[in-house]
């Protein structure tokens, strides 16, 4: 983890970087499909969101608020959000309008006044600022 500043500029640059972002979110796909067919499970895709603590309330702590099949289906719609088509697997063009999608969110969230964050190394977060810090060099 490091301490990053970045703006909705940073996001929105990177994912306008259609070479970059591309390579970015199949390398992350690659790495979520254990099973390497070339399809996201929902078990696949399940752990991964997992790793998002989506429930987390007070840092790094999660409220016991959900029940396992309340969080069960907190999950499966999720999953359902990136399984366009319905067909119980998420390919990679799903997997990567998603990604955008919910890049795009996060800089309408943020805004263009720069804000630090603390990221995850490898989040797609974490990886907009590496290629803004690179294209500044």
């Amino acid at each position: 983890m490091s301490v990053e500043i970045l703006d909705a500029s940073t996001i929105c640059n990177f994912i306008n970087d259609s070479e970059f972002f591309t390579k970015s979110v199949e390398e992350s796909f690659t790495a979520i499909d254990s099973n390497h067919d070339g399809l996201l499970s929902y078990t696949e895709l399940a752990s991964e969101l997992k790793k998002l603590r989506v429930i987390e309330t007070h840092f790094g702590i999660d409220d016991a608020v959900l029940s396992s099949d309340e969080l069960d289906q907190l999950y499966q719609g999720m999953f359902a959000r990136f399984d366009h088509d319905g067909n119980g697997s998420v390919d990679l063009e799903e997997y990567k309008s998603e990604i955008r999608e919910l890049m795009l969110a996060i800089a309408n969230g943020l805004g263009f006044m720069p804000v630090q964050m603390v990221l995850e190394e490898g989040s797609f977060l974490k990886l907009a600022v590496e290629r803004e810090m690179a294209a500044a060099v």
